[in-house]
């Protein structure tokens, strides 16, 4: 087997497994007396924890960023503004709707930055990428109503923390990209995780009882921080080093299409035919903005991991 189809597999197995850790959310929420604020803080200090063990063995030195002042100030923004806000929204999200709804709007990330480009930048986009905005807004139409064009049939709070998602991730996605260069994608998104979790420490720990989870909910929460976060995270990383990250790109569509699936399969979820064509349609959007001409994105490929 090449690596490019060994990396093409890493990536569709990555993203399988990060879309199969929202239905395990779904599950907990609907199970238990959890609330998204108390599973952030625990899926983030735990798959914290062990994201940074891992940047420290591939031979990153975390503790490097906490020497200069500007560095530390960039670290606590992207920690609070983009690690906690797209895991926290997230889950909520879960909350309100579900796994794959939350999924497939959290995908509306690159139209986020295509949007900030135009509004902020002032920079026109071509035709593809106006394509691309209209096919993910049509999605977005389609899912949010289920076909009813006339009336909203999504609660609008799980909407609105469907969309702050998508700003979180375009955020995250943007923001982040001075300190991995500096100090690589593992030992960057541990810390930060170890950062946000800890704020979130006061609030939900006080008071939180874990024994009431039992076998079944522990072994949920369990592939949430060990499969759903850090197996998958370091699984794509590799993925995408040997198959590129513009194909990277495009192969984590499969994970809202696993979501759903699994959330139809595994917890009776009523996925119609809008939802699944507004699915398809964001999704393709995704596909359209990565595969767009862009003379300021770089051939380079994932080796600073």
């Amino acid at each position: 087997m090449n690596t490019s189809r060994q990396g093409v597999y890493l990536v569709l197995l990555a993203a399988t497994l990060w879309g199969s850790s929202g239905v395990s959310a779904q599950y907990l929420f609907r199970s238990y007396p959890l609330t998204p604020g108390a599973v952030t803080m625990i899926r983030l200090l735990f798959s914290g924890l062990i994201l940074t063990l891992l940047g420290r063995l591939q031979g990153g030195q975390p503790g490097k960023m906490f020497r200069e002042r500007a560095t530390v100030s960039r670290l606590i923004i992207f920690s609070l503004f983009g690690t906690l806000m797209i895991q926290l929204s997230f889950l909520v999200t879960i909350e309100k709707t579900n796994a794959a709804t939350a999924t497939i709007l959290q995908f509306l990330a690159p139209v986020v930055l295509v949007l900030y480009n135009v509004v902020v930048r002032r920079k026109l986009p071509g035709a593809m990428i106006c394509i691309a905005v209209m096919t993910s807004l049509a999605g977005t139409l389609l899912m949010a109503t289920k076909g009813h064009l006339t009336s909203l049939q999504l609660s609008v709070s799980g909407l609105m923390w469907g969309l702050i998602s998508a700003c979180a991730a375009a955020f995250n996605a943007g923001y982040s990209s001075g300190l991995i260069r500096r100090f690589g994608t593992l030992s960057v998104t541990g810390v930060s995780m170890l950062i946000a979790g800890a704020v979130l420490v006061p609030f939900y720990l006080p008071g939180l009882d874990l024994h009431m989870l039992g076998l079944s909910g522990g072994l949920a929460l369990g592939y949430l921080i060990l499969i759903g976060t850090a197996l998958t995270f370091s699984l794509f990383l590799k993925g995408a080093y040997l198959t590129g990250s513009q194909n990277a790109s495009i192969l984590s569509c499969a994970e809202p299409l696993s979501s759903a699936f699994l959330s139809v399969i595994l917890l009776g979820v009523p996925f119609g035919f809008p939802e699944w064509i507004g699915s398809l349609l964001i999704l393709f959007s995704v596909v359209l903005i990565t595969l767009a001409p862009d003379r300021n994105r770089s051939a380079r490929r994932l080796t600073e991991l």
